[in-house]
């Protein structure tokens, strides 16, 4: 099932891929699975779930051991030898898998299923069985909601269609209180949510690409924001939606030198190739903001918000880097530092590579630690992979 990607090939443009890889990666393991990985979330220091759809159209859960060769100290790392992805427990989900949130080192993991009010709580596997469960669910009256988790195991759920969020404390579930991001476009919809520090959230209008700061302890929102969309090319057609994402890390027992507390920084990357980078201690005025050039055709997907969105990711060592895919077989990395266009620091090709001319796109990916990357794309091959930042000079 999850097997080291070995090929005999004749093809001299993969033999020379293979070749150069040695120059660009440090470390690079492809497994192959029985079903797409659509997204891929760390559940501990050497653990990560991933959300797979099966044949039967079921959506999957699978709790998988990292190689030690990735997670150990690279002073041990010659000391080890187990290189393999090892499966702890699985389990189906009641309906089709839209996000998927871990309560780290809880063994339990939150998810929003399609059509399904609320989002349910699954149980990962104990000592006595292997098998993923429903444990139960947290009751609110939003249809296949957007979440976001913080450190204090609340979650914010935002609305499909409508500019409401509520705010839900896990420890009782109850809703705390629901409110609403005032509009006077009717056409809205909806928001996208992502903390910024435990007590402060980030919701994204997924049409405009405007971020409402809201405060989760005071229960106010706090100020917002929009992208300076007149530098961008507007000439494209085509309906443009907005995702988010923030340097803070939710992992409680993970040092982090991002950890979205003194210096936060926040990313917004539209389905036309925008990508902006807000500090938050001056949002007047972005820090970087450019157009890479890549553009995802929406009108050819009809499937949830995450699966036709960019996926982007700060990485957790260097928050100058920021990594993005979804609009191809690539995931590229980025220096964003400065104002001008973005200096692409790697690009990790190897899904093209496996795809024999076929065209595929990744699905998901997610950063480790130490420019180690995981990755995923609909051809049902998960790499893990670790770039030579200065391998492109």
């Amino acid at each position: 099932m999850y097997n080291m990607f070995l090929k005999d090939s004749d093809d001299e443009d993969e033999d020379e891929w293979f070749y150069d890889s040695i120059k660009r990666y440090k470390q690079l393991r492809m497994f192959d699975f029985e079903n797409i990985i659509q997204q891929i979330e760390l559940s501990d220091p050497s653990t990560i779930c991933v959300v797979g759809k099966h044949k039967s159209g079921k959506h999957e859960v699978l709790e998988l051991s990292l190689p030690e060769k990735l997670t150990v100290a690279p002073s041990h790392e010659g000391l080890v030898k187990n290189s393999d992805l090892k499966l702890k427990s699985g389990g189906f989900t009641v309906a089709p898998v839209v996000q998927m949130k871990v309560l780290w080192n809880q063994r339990r993991i939150i998810v929003s299923e399609k059509d399904q009010t609320g989002v349910a709580i699954y149980n990962l596997g104990s000592a006595n069985s292997d098998l993923i469960t429903r444990f139960g669910s947290v009751t609110c009256e939003f249809v296949t909601p957007l979440m976001a988790l913080n450190n204090q195991d609340f979650v914010l759920l935002t609305a499909t269609t409508q500019r409401d969020f509520v705010v839900i404390d896990l420890a009782v579930n109850a809703i705390l209180y629901k409110l609403s991001i005032d509009s006077t476009n009717e056409t809205e919809c909806g928001l996208e949510p992502s903390f910024v520090s435990e007590n402060l959230a980030a919701l994204c209008d997924r049409n405009s690409g405007s971020i409402f700061l809201h405060d989760v302890r005071a229960s106010k929102t706090c100020g917002n924001f929009s992208p300076a969309t007149q530098n961008f090319n507007e000439s494209r057609v085509g309906r443009k939606l907005w995702t988010v994402k923030t340097t803070y890390c939710n992992k409680k027992s993970l040092s982090s030198a991002h950890g979205g507390v003194n210096n936060p920084k926040l990313g917004i990357a539209s389905t036309m190739g925008d990508l902006v980078i807000y500090d938050l201690r001056n949002t007047s005025v972005a820090v970087c903001e450019s157009n890479i050039g890549k553009v995802i055709d929406i009108q050819s997907h009809t499937g949830d918000f995450y699966s036709q969105v960019p996926v982007i990711n700060f990485s957790p060592d260097d928050e100058t880097q920021v990594s993005s895919s979804g609009f191809d077989g690539n995931v590229y990395v980025y220096n964003v530092s400065c104002t001008e266009k973005f200096k692409t620091v790697f690009v990790h090709d190897g899904h093209i590579k496996q795809s024999d001319g076929v065209n595929c796109r990744v699905t998901s990916h997610m950063w480790y630690q130490e420019n180690i990357v995981i990755s995923a794309a609909d051809n049902s091959w998960l790499h893990c992979w670790q770039f030579i930042p200065d391998a492109l000079s």
